[in-house]
């Protein structure tokens, strides 16, 4: 994990409930560029053996409110507006990787690009994501 004196205080926070169900950790936030990642635990497959579309979307989501928190500096609360997500191949290995850029930060609304790259290093989902302050 790369500590950073913009890392906000609580971020062990935000990586708890479902999002810690999923096993999802923090690996590395700067200003413009969010990356985390979860393993691939059997109760996180679908029956194809293949991940959860779910878990996918949830990975996607928490790249993108994490990054839409940086970009404003922690200093309000979010909710997901809207997404769009693009399926592109299944997803399978051992860990997968959420990886968020900022696109826009807005005085009410932030643009969030995020994609999930599969164990095997090939992207599996790209995602819009229109992330609310409130």
């Amino acid at each position: 994990m790369s500590a950073q004196a913009s890392d906000p205080p609580r971020l062990d926070e935000r990586m708890r409930g479902f999002t810690g169900y999923c096993g999802i950790v923090f690996d590395d936030l700067q200003s413009d560029r969010c990356l985390i990642s979860c393993p691939l635990r059997p109760e996180l497959l679908n029956p194809s053996g293949i991940a959860h579309g779910g878990v996918i979307a949830t990975l996607l989501d928490v790249a993108s409110g994490l990054m839409a928190l940086q970009a404003d500096g922690w200093t309000r609360k979010i909710v997901t507006q809207s997404c769009n997500i693009h399926y592109l191949r299944p997803a399978s290995g051992e860990r997968l990787w959420g990886e968020a850029r900022l696109i826009r930060r807005g005085k009410r609304v932030c643009v969030v690009q995020a994609d999930c790259i599969s164990g095997d290093g090939r992207l599996s989902a790209t995602s819009t994501y229109e992330i609310a302050y409130l």
